[in-house]
């Protein structure tokens, strides 16, 4: 059974990262060109270091190599089993928390625990996660450090079955987009 809602909230996911690997792009655009990271924060409402952090490349003056930015895959692990555990205990409110206002809108109490319900219903309630990991959007294991959004891939091991779990989550540490389909699924949104 498809349910249009959840439709929209792939579309909305697939947008999200389109429009995030757009900005980088013309972020390394204009800083071919010569623009400052000054210029670049004031365009993008934030400050010079916030915009240097986000999309930098800093060389280490020691190696003269690039220098990496703090490893996300610990906190971006530890978001999806939290994420699966709160929808499990029917815990939206410690979920919204976790929601900008914006994808709230779309991933509602109705939305995450009626979907939730359905899964339930099939296989029993979350026993635990396994093999949880980070990929960058794109579906392939992150072997280092990733910027931007990051998914965490998890399998959801029910009572009665298997699915497939997968939390988009921004550079800020925010839940962007929340998905749970048949193990093996192709052609996901993120």
């Amino acid at each position: 059974m498809r349910d249009e809602r959840l439709d929209d909230v792939r579309a909305a996911a697939t947008s999200l990262h389109l429009a995030e690997r757009g900005l980088a792009d013309a972020v390394r655009a204009a800083r071919a060109n010569g623009h400052s990271w000054a210029a670049v924060g004031g365009a993008l409402g934030t400050s010079r270091q916030n915009a240097f952090k986000r999309f930098g490349s800093p060389r280490d003056p020691r190696k003269g190599a690039g220098t990496h930015p703090a490893e996300r895959s610990g906190p971006v692990t530890a978001t999806t089993e939290r994420v699966f555990t709160l929808v499990d205990g029917g815990a939206y409110d410690e979920l919204r928390e976790l929601l900008p206002d914006d994808v709230a809108r779309v991933l509602t109490r109705e939305a995450v625990l009626g979907t939730w319900a359905q899964v339930v219903a099939e296989t029993g309630n979350l026993v635990r996660c396994e093999g949880t990991r980070v990929e960058p959007t794109g579906g392939e294991p992150a072997d280092g450090p990733v910027l931007g959004t990051v998914v965490g891939a998890t399998t959801l091991v029910c009572e009665a079955g298997e699915w497939h779990g997968r939390v988009a989550v921004g550079h800020d540490g925010m839940v962007l987009g929340l998905l749970v389909v048949p193990l093996g699924a192709a052609g996901l949104p993120f």
